[in-house]
């Protein structure tokens, strides 16, 4: 993989975990003025953008007069946020430009959107990319063309359905273990679904810590390793994070043996 298909990935992998970003606008209120509203967003197979807003919003109101927007992510678990990676994604927003199927994909990763969908007239937007600006970290700082970003995207949404149907039928017992491991605490198998399935890994649901809140659902995104490719396939990106998955949790079960026969 060359130098610059690996920032990509990397940007890429950065839309796909965050589900949080800066929208900015131009105002209708203060011509000549940017406006920055906090926006929930999922990225597409072919990444693009899909936002869901009211029409009384400001920056509904902003984005039906003037189209272009850009959309700002950022990893938030950085303590440093100007050494945090970060992406701008350029685009043109576009109303009521959704299929729904992408509603439906939007609507499983933000499902307290559904209470909305009879309130204030929302309504979806599409923000087809235009260009894209990547910041790694120091002296790591592109810019992506539309063409750069579409020729590194593998669309799975062929086959995406069926592998999430085989994680639940088959291996619901590996996609707890992967999902426990990211989370650092028990998950219960059968109480994890799995979302989606994208080139750079899957978006899942499952309970929260039964001892804060054994009522409440947790939405979270797990990256695979390596991104699916023509040579790396789903199973093998599957197969990856259960290996890593059963070492992290064979080390933790031999740390606490060893505590116990100490105490």
């Amino acid at each position: 993989m060359s130098n610059k298909s690996k920032h990509i990935h990397q940007a890429a992998a950065l839309m796909r975990s965050q589900h949080t970003g800066l929208l900015s606008t131009h105002s209708v209120s203060m011509q000549g003025y940017p406006f920055g509203s906090v926006m929930p967003f999922l990225m597409t197979e072919e990444g693009n953008l899909v936002v869901y807003a009211s029409d009384i919003a400001q920056h509904s109101r902003n984005m039906q007069e003037h189209n272009k927007v850009s959309l700002c992510v950022y990893d938030g678990k950085q303590s440093d946020s100007q050494a945090s990676a970060r992406v701008t994604v350029l685009g043109t927003a576009q109303a009521d430009a959704v299929d729904a199927q992408l509603q439906e994909q939007y609507m499983a990763v933000f499902p307290q959107a559904k209470s909305y969908v009879q309130a204030h007239d929302f309504r979806f937007y599409l923000i087809s990319t235009v260009r894209l600006r990547y910041i790694g970290g120091f002296g790591e700082i592109f810019w992506f063309s539309l063409d750069d970003w579409q020729s590194h995207m593998f669309n799975l949404a062929a086959s995406a359905q069926g592998a999430i149907e085989h994680m639940h039928e088959d291996h619901s017992d590996a996609l707890a273990l992967i999902v426990a491991h990211q989370l650092q605490r028990p998950v219960i198998q059968g109480q994890v679904t799995m979302l989606s399935c994208y080139q750079h890994g899957f978006h899942y649901s499952c309970t929260t810590d039964p001892a804060t809140d054994k009522d409440a659902t947790h939405i979270g995104f797990i990256c695979f390793k390596q991104p699916i490719t023509k040579d790396h396939g789903l199973r093998q990106a599957m197969v990856v994070l259960t290996q890593e998955a059963k070492k992290n949790a064979e080390c933790s079960n031999g740390k606490t043996e060893t505590m116990s026969s100490t105490i």
